[in-house]
């Protein structure tokens, strides 16, 4: 999968126009209605009205995952107690799971079920997407088998290398799989979700290693790095959003400020339980 270099990015971010109808709902419903569906459209072409349609609804799209990762990782803070210690892994996990689908997003590409859309061409003033199915044939999206998030990091990984230069050290190493393994995160979501004696295992080792005062740092194997991979990846996510320009009208339902930033502050970490560091809201918003 292609995704857009930064200045294409951008240029593609910079570009919003607020189209209005069905550009302002489901990104899965609209390619269903346009792309995939009985008026099946294999590439769109700036200039175009359904380009134009389909980037502000991409972009939107974008900027809610965005919010939604924020907030996951502002809730999982409150799952920070032994018994709910499972469902803070569970939520971190969602929380990655929308930052990566925004981060992807803001370069042009987006992962559905069964297909993914691309960039074909990134040429300022000439820019095209183009929809491909994910699978095993000519032209189609190569990915691992197994269900539709395996499929996700899989893709994930396999496409956003190009940006690992561009992030800091400290940061780019959640670019890469774990373990070379790029369904551990779902693996380890499913074990504890689904599973009461690996859930219940994660509850008897925070009980023993976890203090409210050091927090990230005392926190047991999995669920530690699943915290530092929400972490980073929000982290290197607000960073490329700040960078190349992404504002749009998604999250107008709330507050009277047009700010990303200030409905971010007001709607997830207003009241914050003192253990989210100050620095990492002012990272996030």
């Amino acid at each position: 999968m292609r995704i857009f270099g930064i200045s294409e990015a951008s240029y593609y971010c910079s570009s919003f126009t607020k189209s209005i109808g069905d550009a302002e709902g489901s990104i899965t419903e609209f390619k269903n209605k346009y792309l995939s569906g009985p008026r099946h459209v294999p590439s769109i072409s700036e200039g175009s009205p359904l380009f134009n349609q389909y980037r502000d609804c991409s972009l939107r799209d974008v900027e809610r995952s965005l919010f939604f990762a924020a907030s996951n990782h502002r809730k999982s803070h409150d799952l920070m107690f032994s018994s709910s210690s499972p469902w803070a892994q569970v939520t971190l996990y969602y929380g990655s799971w929308y930052a990566s689908r925004a981060l992807l997003g803001m370069f042009g590409c987006t992962i559905f079920k069964k297909h993914i859309v691309d960039v074909n061409q990134g040429t300022l003033g000439n820019q095209e997407l183009q929809l491909r199915k994910i699978g095993p044939g000519v032209d189609e999206e190569p990915t691992s088998s197994g269900g539709s998030h395996e499929r996700f990091w899989d893709i994930f990984y396999n496409s956003i290398y190009s940006l690992v230069p561009m992030v800091s050290p400290r940061l780019s190493i959640v670019l890469s799989p774990i373990g070379g393994d790029p369904a551990w995160q779902i693996k380890n979501r499913n074990e504890i979700n689904y599973d009461t004696h690996r859930g219940f295992q994660i509850v008897k080792d925070f009980n023993k290693s976890f203090s409210p005062a050091k927090h990230s740092l005392t926190l047991p194997g999995v669920l530690s790095t699943q915290f530092q991979i929400l972490e980073s990846l929000l982290e290197i996510t607000c960073d490329f959003a700040k960078l190349i320009g992404l504002k749009t009208d998604a999250l107008n339902g709330i507050g009277r400020s047009a700010l990303f930033s200030d409905k971010v502050r007001r709607w997830i970490y207003t009241n914050k339980p003192g253990k989210i560091r100050k620095s990492k809201i002012k990272t996030f918003a």
